[in-house]
């Protein structure tokens, strides 16, 4: 099962996720030409939501789901996809003031409307906020998986320190 305060991450991060794909939602409905970026940043929002929210709903009933060498893994990939899609969506847009006409109707993203351009700006801070939620996790599951080992069986390092707090001598000491 997992703590509380990774469930409560997982949740807070969830919203994000939810409200990017709204926002992505809206710029794919709206889009006249297509633009992989936009394309690019529904999939990471829907692999993040997917691997992250639904794998750790699953992970609070099934321990066997818990190895601290998936969930690494799984953060490090949702970490990477978020940052990757909000620098994608705002290397796109260019972040530009979104009542300038003339930048609004060269931009293959934003296609001529200020709605498009303010859905996108909204998008990429929401990439960037669920992506600092995926960094902490990846940093949580790093120090788990160091503590207990890649699949929850304990590592050496934390075999041998607790072997020293507890006074159980080694073979070396016999």
């Amino acid at each position: 099962m997992l703590s509380v305060a990774d469930n409560l991450v997982r949740i807070i991060n969830a919203v994000f996720l939810i409200i990017s794909i709204g926002l992505i939602s809206g710029l794919i409905s709206t889009q006249t030409k297509h633009s992989s970026r936009v394309n690019f940043c529904m999939f990471a929002a829907a692999y993040g939501l997917l691997t992250d929210s639904f794998y750790g709903f699953f992970a609070n009933f099934w321990s066997s789901l818990t190895y601290p060498a998936i969930m690494f893994v799984l953060d490090f990939l949702n970490f990477l996809f978020t940052f990757i899609a909000g620098t994608a969506l705002a290397v796109g847009i260019r972040c530009h003031s979104c009542s300038n006409k003339t930048y609004l109707d060269k931009n293959k993203i934003t296609q001529g409307s200020g709605s498009r351009c303010h859905q996108a700006k909204a998008a990429v801070a929401f990439f960037y906020f669920s992506c600092l939620l995926f960094l902490i996790k990846v940093v949580v599951s790093m120090a788990a998986m160091i503590q207990n080992g890649g699949f929850g069986f304990g590592s050496s390092f934390g075999r041998r320190r607790a072997r020293r707090q507890m006074g159980v001598p080694t073979i070396s000491q016999v």
